[in-house]
């Protein structure tokens, strides 16, 4: 048998990303030496909401938070027909505008830091006082679009997807992993319900690695010792941050 090679050589990463987003992640880590360990505890089901709350022609602009939010809009929009040549798309980061381009929306509004933050920011410049903004979102999302722009717009939040805790997992993985692979505040959430009364201690001095500042914090309020976040928040990233990590930086 091979000895695996990379700055990853032998560590086990835990990636909690839902399982359909998760190959390109295993694979990468796997290309550094790793051992990928597939833990989806967050699960997504799209839901189909009322849209006679919410015609789309009320909307100048549709913002879009995640790559999730996206697939699951146009999704409930594939049986009817609908041009958005006369709205204006922000995307959170650059995955999230891809998925955008792939429904064939070409034109997308994107921050050059990829975080809600940014993407207020950002907003603020290009919206018009009074401009109405759709935000098509996930059941446990925050409401930071809306409460960031309350001043100058009127934002409404459509959910398009519910966030649950998965079941039937292999919950052994989690003490088999050299390092947590968080990709969103509730997979952080998710996984220190299951271990509140079990073993805690041990998870939260397992190293952290979260794609971005909500996953961060999250992990840093259930008491992770060792967090970490890539200056760019995208996957990609995190595993070079990881690479880093093992290769003895800070």
């Amino acid at each position: 048998m091979k000895t695996p090679k990379g700055p990853l050589a032998g560590k086990s990463v835990l990636v909690t990303r839902p399982k359909e987003q998760a190959d390109s992640l295993l694979s990468q880590i796997k290309e550094q030496g790793g051992i990928p360990l597939s833990f989806p505890v967050v699960k997504i089901t799209g839901v189909d909401p009322d849209f006679s709350k919410h015609h789309l022609s009320r909307y100048r602009w549709i913002v879009f938070t995640s790559k999730n939010g996206v697939d699951h809009f146009f999704r409930i929009l594939n049986d009817r027909e609908w041009s958005f040549e006369h709205h204006k798309i922000a995307a959170v980061g650059e995955k999230t505008a891809r998925a955008l381009k792939e429904w064939g929306i070409q034109s997308v509004l994107v921050p050059e830091r990829y975080d809600a933050v940014a993407l207020v920011e950002c907003l603020k410049k290009e919206i018009s006082v009074g401009e109405k903004v759709l935000f098509p979102k996930g059941s446990l999302a925050p409401s930071y679009i809306k409460d960031g722009l309350k001043d100058i717009a009127e934002v409404e939040e459509m959910v398009v997807y519910e966030t649950k805790a998965a079941e039937d997992l292999d919950w052994s993985l989690v003490l088999k992993a050299d390092c947590f692979f968080f990709l969103s505040p509730s997979a952080v959430s998710f996984m220190i319900a299951y271990f509140e009364k079990k073993n805690k201690s041990r998870i939260l001095e397992t190293p952290a690695f979260c794609i971005g500042p909500t996953t961060k914090q999250a992990a840093l309020e259930k008491g992770f010792h060792h967090v970490s976040m890539p200056e760019r928040y995208t996957a990609e990233d995190m595993v070079k941050l990881a690479a880093h990590y093992y290769q003895g930086g800070s």
